[in-house]
């Protein structure tokens, strides 16, 4: 799909516009990063590689553009909490990498997998684990972070990462599909 301006106002001013006033208090403030924000788009849609991923890409400019109206205010406003922790609508994208995830975790050597799934899946403490496998508690963390430096590891090989300044992925873009099978 190849989008123009106008498509994309239309698909997403609506949406995009509560979204920014339900940050901003002042509506003529929301209205003046809405058009800040489609400045933007318009500036860089031809580096948008993914059209699939269009909605997402636009909903990070908007809220980078209503971090950088909070920052950019003499007054010390501390920004929402619903600004970060809003989940991002038509977010496919991350079920599929924790679905992809997970087949990882399940791939690791039985230890290592199983320590991971009882400590990250089921919420067991390290101890738990220890008790629950009949191992010590300096072998369960051993499996523990074996387990997550293999994964991190696979995850590595298969795929480049970009984080937000929390540490929360905002995209994953695979290396090469011949070396993953989980990016078929």
């Amino acid at each position: 799909m190849n989008a123009t301006l106008e498509h994309i106002w239309h698909e997403f001013a609506a949406k995009l516009g509560r979204f920014i006033r339900a940050r901003v208090n002042d509506p003529a403030t929301a209205e003046d990063i809405m058009q800040d924000v489609f400045v933007k788009i318009q500036a860089r849609l031809d580096q948008l590689k993914d059209p699939a991923r269009m909605q997402s890409w636009i909903y990070l400019i908007a809220r980078n553009a209503i971090i950088d109206h909070y920052r950019t205010r003499k007054e010390t406003v501390e920004v929402p909490e619903s600004l970060i922790a809003e989940h991002e609508p038509g977010n496919g994208e991350m079920e599929a990498l924790r679905a992809s995830f997970r087949r990882m975790i399940y791939s690791l050597p039985k230890p290592y997998g199983e320590a991971l799934v009882l400590t990250e899946f089921e919420g067991l403490t390290q101890k738990q684990l220890a008790d629950r496998l009949g191992i010590s508690l300096s072998g369960a963390k051993s499996r523990v972070q074996r387990g997550r430096a293999r994964l991190k590891v696979m995850l590595h090989e298969c795929c480049t990462f970009e984080f937000d300044r929390r540490g929360k992925v905002i995209e994953c873009t695979p290396r090469a599909k011949a070396h993953c099978k989980e990016c078929k």
